[in-house]
């Protein structure tokens, strides 16, 4: 009905490599803000003080 399978059997598709990359980089990315801002905002976010004492 739809043919023989192009890929062995078991085999998972791969993105190109440019893909990989990109979304290593905007995965990166992400972790790298949030741990910013957990540093800046970290003890706001988690009640040990309030944002409007300076």
């Amino acid at each position: 009905m739809a043919g023989p399978q192009q890929l062995p059997k078991g085999a998972l598709y791969r993105a190109p490599p440019v893909y990989r990359f990109v979304g290593t980089a905007l995965g990166a990315s992400m972790w790298f803000f949030l741990m910013y801002r957990a540093k800046k905002d970290g003890p706001v976010l988690l009640g040990w003080k309030h944002p409007w004492d300076h």
